[in-house]
Formats: C-alpha cells, structure tokens, sequence
C-alpha cells in the first residue's frame, strides 16, 4: 500500500529540493541588456482609515507618519514628485515636521484624546523616467581609502540588519571580490551570488542579513540586506531605499515580439538598495531583478542603513492608559496614469547569472596609464639566410580500419503505472495562507505602542478573466501524477467549474494531454484575505510525466467564477521563461512573466 505524502515528510521535501534544482538547472537563465527608454507621468492618491476605540481605556494620543516621496535622480533612473499635499479628517490636534539623519522629510499628524474614525489622504505627481544608456565608471577596486564624502563613508558600517562586520559574511564577501579590478565588477559578482543563492518568499524567518544568508530566502527586504552586508564588508558603500511598488506591468521586446518579457510587481511596500560609484554617484539596484536601475513603476520615498532604521511613512503610534489598540480599515493606493512608455528593447545579452536579471550596460574600463618611452635600441645587421635543406616526400600513411560496429543499446523498458508506488511533492510550495500588512504591535514603554506596515504584497493574477495563464514544470525522473493543486482564492461567482489542463511543449503549452476531474466554483471556499490549496485531482487517468521534458498547466472555467492565482516573484522551481500568458481570445504564448505561480504536483515515483 503506498504510503500517504504527509507521512513522509523529510523524503518528500529531500526529493522536492532535488527535483527544484535540477528543473531550474535546465534553463536558460541570462542578464538583458535594454536599450531605449521608460518614461511615465501618474497620479498618486495614498488613503488610510483607522477606527479609535473608545472602550479599553480609550486611547489619549494617536500619531499617524508621513514621508513626502523626494524627486531623486541618478544617472539612469529619475523621479520628479510635485503637488504633495496631504489632508485628515478629523484635523489633527498639531502637525510637526523633521528632517531625520539621513535626510529623510517626515511629517508627524497626532491627534489628542481621538474618537470615531480617522482618515488620512496623501497625493501628489510623479514624472518618473528611465534611460537605458552605458553608464562609464573608471572606478577602481577596492576603492581608495579617505577618499569617500562624510555622507557616504556612513553607508560602510554595520548596522543592526546588515552585520557587515561578522567573519562570516566578510569571508563570503572576500571570496566573492577576489581579483576584482574595478567597483563595478565586485558589485557585479556580489549580486550575481545574491540572485543565484536566494529565492522569494513573502514570509521569512528574520529579515536581517545573517538570517537571510542562514535561510537562502526572504523577502526584499532580505535580498537588499544581505547585499548591503557584503557590498559594505568589500569596501562599497550601499543603502537601503524603502518605496512603494506599482501593480502595473512593463515589458522587454526582444527579437522583434518573438519574445515578450513581463515584468511585473505587486502593489505595496518595497526595499531595494543604491550603491555609490565615486564618478557615479548612487546608483539604484534591486538584486532580484534590477542592476543599474529601478523601473517607472517604483517610488522611492526614504532612504537609511537599513530597514530598522527607516521605516517610518505610514508609522502608527498611539499612548492608552488601557489595552485599547486602533483598528485599521483600509490601507491603498490609488495611481491614475496620464502617460507612460511601457516597452524597451534588448541591446544584447549575456551568459550570467544564472538566473535572469535586467540590467543597464556598465562600461568599468580602467584608465590605462600612459606608456613610459623605451630607449633606442640599436638594430642589427642583415644576414643572408642559408639556402633550404632538400626534404624527402613523405610516404603515405596506411589506411585506417573502419570503426567497429557499436551495438545500439537495448530498447528503454515501457513505463507502467502499476511500476509506481512511493509517493512525492513538488512545486512552488511557500506562499502567506493570509495577507497581513502590519507587523505586530510594538511596544515601547508603559502604555507606548507602534504598528509598522509591512512588505507583504498580494501577488495573484484574476485567472478567470479574459488573459490565460500558463505555468511551466520539468522533473527530474518520470511521476504518475495523481493531483495537481493550485494557490487559489475565490472573491466571488456562484456558477461554473474549473479544471486544470496539462500540455505538452512546444515553447508554450501544444499538445493537449489530458485534464483533470472538474470541481464546481463554488466548492473553493476561502475567508477574506485568504489563500490555500486547491487541489485537482487526475486520479484514473493514468497520467505520467517523463523526466527531462517540460509540460505546461493551464487553469480552464466555466461560468463566473472569480478567482486569483497566487504566485510569487522570481523562479523557484521552473525555468526563467516558464512562466506565460496570452489573451484567450488570440492565443499566443509569447508573453513570458517574471513570476512564477504556486503549484503543488503529488504523485507516485518508482522505488
């Protein structure tokens, strides 16, 4: 009798990492190089509406944070804001404005003894621009020493989240740097590491950069800590930038449409870093995704050490004498976009990472010193050259034997569901089963407490509208799949049902093989803010994927379901284009995105 898949949970999870590794390795990961320009011009509206309880003790000071997003610009990225105003109701009871350390604008809104709710409204307009052009940088490494300006030299020491200073991270970042010769290319090794040894996950252990390099995984906060701890043990001053991110896509033609990469982030907090060039200045990087440069779709609103240091825009605190804690009501971003240029082409490519990255060209040439004239050297005299010696023909060589006849190897044995008995997982296992954007409740002192929002986005894609989604996987020895289960949540529709399709490949989902018992809509049923497994069941259909070969699903419908599809930045398990889409009245797979959906395949291998 088999054995169920949760009760073996270490073979399970020994044989989804191998599995993991060996799918990615198949691809064909690179950098693009782009060429050309993004340019947009938005509007944004931020709201918050928090309820004050009057039982509890009441609440008698409540304090709401505002950072102002500064125009900020460097050599390839530029953001223009203009027209920031804020406005509250009730009016708070005084408004106080300071400059923090690291020149970060803030504005505290504190009301006393507050009752009812209260609603916060901050807008303004963004110009905001990308110029994918060569950025020059003759800078040397390491970096000369006393040579960095006061407000930069802050940016190469340790920090609470980024322990630059611990052996460990200083011997990694050693290893990394090693014979490197300009900024640029230790910068360049740095992040390749970074995007080839973490993936994503929207619930990490810790955020600092010793728990990220210990897990393998985090969030982006994660990514851009552990950058900054081994960008700052290697002598390179880095920083954290905390913004917000766009849900609005932009795209990479390359080829002519043969192929169309999309990138595309949710919309909520994000934590990317800059890192200072001497004939540069900062440069912004996102060491998922970005080298060089941050897309239109980013605002950038404080910069610090790190992420403890700077998080203060949408900070709330309040004083109780009682247990009373605010209830938040609604936290979102409105954007209305007057123009933007949302496509770019790609200049070239080139052969690392191993997982792709977007990048500006970064010519890090040396200045090549001028050469020091040698002294004459007096030329000698001309001798004859004696006649050649008379040479023999060479007699032929004899003939080489024909190879002998090689044996064909005998034929490979038929596979045969009965052959299947041991039972394994697979997929992008690791999503929130429920979107939290504020961290717990902090507290400060008696009757002093804080809440600060988080980075949790809700990545998902509306799979039951009029785009087709389709996700790639490729295994390592052959499965007799018994069910394939998908990161769902249902936001409503009572009619129809919905079915999971498995594809051959034919650079996006072919042939049809086979599909899955169909479940009726209304059977998934998830709690507000909710996601969870939704299992499709291919029991009977005697369904087996061979190893080495990439097969596509695809979810179908009937009726009106609403549903999302959860799924998380980057690839876990599939390879860089394994992710696409295409209108469903015009079905072309080109379109390749750079995500990757949570899935979860179980069957049966052979022992």
């Amino acid at each position: 009798m088999a054995v169920p898949t949760d009760r073996r949970p270490r073979l399970v999870l020994v044989l989804v990492v191998f599995l993991a590794v060996a799918a990615t390795a198949s691809s064909h990961a690179r950098t693009l190089v782009l060429d050309g320009a993004l340019t947009s011009s938005f509007h944004v509206k931020d709201t918050a509406v928090i309820a004050i309880p009057s039982d509890q003790g009441g609440i008698d000071e409540f304090t709401y944070h505002l950072v102002p997003p500064p125009s900020a610009m460097t050599k390839t990225s530029k953001q223009s804001v203009s027209n920031y105003r804020h406005t509250a109701a009730p009016p708070p009871t005084i408004t106080r404005e300071r400059t923090d350390a690291y020149g970060n604008r803030i504005l505290e809104l504190k009301w006393n003894v507050p009752k009812g709710e209260i609603r916060i409204i901050g807008e303004y307009d963004v110009n905001a621009s990308v110029e994918f052009v060569p950025v020059p940088s003759s800078a040397p490494y390491p970096l000369p020493a006393g040579t960095l300006p006061t407000g930069v030299a802050l940016y190469l020491k340790p920090s609470e989240q980024v322990q630059s200073e611990d052996q460990g991270i200083k011997n990694l970042s050693a290893e990394l740097v090693k014979g490197a010769k300009t900024e640029g290319e230790a910068v360049t090794r740095i992040l390749y590491w970074i995007v080839d040894h973490l993936h994503y996950t929207l619930e990490p252990a810790g955020y600092d950069a010793l728990t990220t390099r210990r897990e393998g995984k985090g969030n982006c906060q994660n990514y851009s800590h552990l950058t900054m701890a081994l960008l700052r043990a290697a002598g390179v001053p880095a920083r954290l930038v905390r913004g917000r991110t766009l849900g609005k896509s932009w795209e990479v033609d390359e080829d002519n449409g043969k192929r169309r990469w999309t990138a595309r982030w949710g919309e909520g907090r994000h934590a990317w870093l800059e890192v200072y060039y001497p004939d540069q200045g900062w440069l912004m990087y996102d060491s998922q995704a970005y080298h060089q440069f941050v897309s239109t779709r980013f605002i950038r609103i404080e910069v610090g050490p790190d992420n403890k240091a700077v998080h203060t825009d949408g900070l709330i605190s309040w004083a109780t004498r009682g247990s009373a804690r605010p209830k938040i009501l609604d936290v979102h971003v409105e954007t209305d976009f007057t123009q933007d240029k949302d496509v770019v082409k790609t200049q070239k490519s080139e052969s690392a990472p191993k997982n792709l990255i977007y990048a500006v060209a970064l010519v890090t040439a040396m200045p090549v010193p001028k050469p020091t004239p040698s002294p004459a050297v007096p030329v000698p005299p001309v001798v004859s050259a004696p006649p050649p010696p008379v040479v023999s023909p060479v007699p032929p060589a004899p003939a080489t034997p024909p190879p002998a006849a090689v044996t064909p190897p005998p034929p490979a044995k038929p596979l045969r569901p009965g052959d299947f008995t041991f039972p394994v997982a697979f997929g992008n296992l690791e999503f929130p089963r429920e979107i939290r954007l504020f961290e717990p409740v902090k507290t400060s002192g008696t009757g002093q407490y804080s809440l600060e929002q988080n980075y949790m986005v809700e990545t998902a894609e509306y799979a039951t509208g009029d785009t087709l989604y389709a996700q790639a996987f490729e295994l390592d020895q052959p499965v007799l799949i018994t069910d394939i289960s998908l990161a769902l949540h249902r936001f409503g529709g009572e009619s129809g049902e919905l079915w999971v399709e498995l594809y051959e490949d034919d650079d996006g989902p072919g042939k049809l093989i086979t599909k899955s018992r169909p479940i009726r809509s209304v059977m998934i049923r998830t709690p507000a803010n909710r996601y969870d497994w939704v299992p499709f069941s291919f029991e009977g259909s005697k369904t087996i994927a061979k190893e080495n070969r990439r097969y596509w699903m695809i979810l179908k419908f009937t009726g009106d379901p609403i549903v999302n599809w959860f799924y998380t930045y980057g690839k876990v398990v599939s390879p860089e284009d394994g992710t696409r889409a295409t209108p469903a009245n015009k079905v072309v797979w080109n379109q390749i995105l750079n995500n990757e959906f949570n899935f979860r395949l179980r069957g049966l291998i052979r022992e």
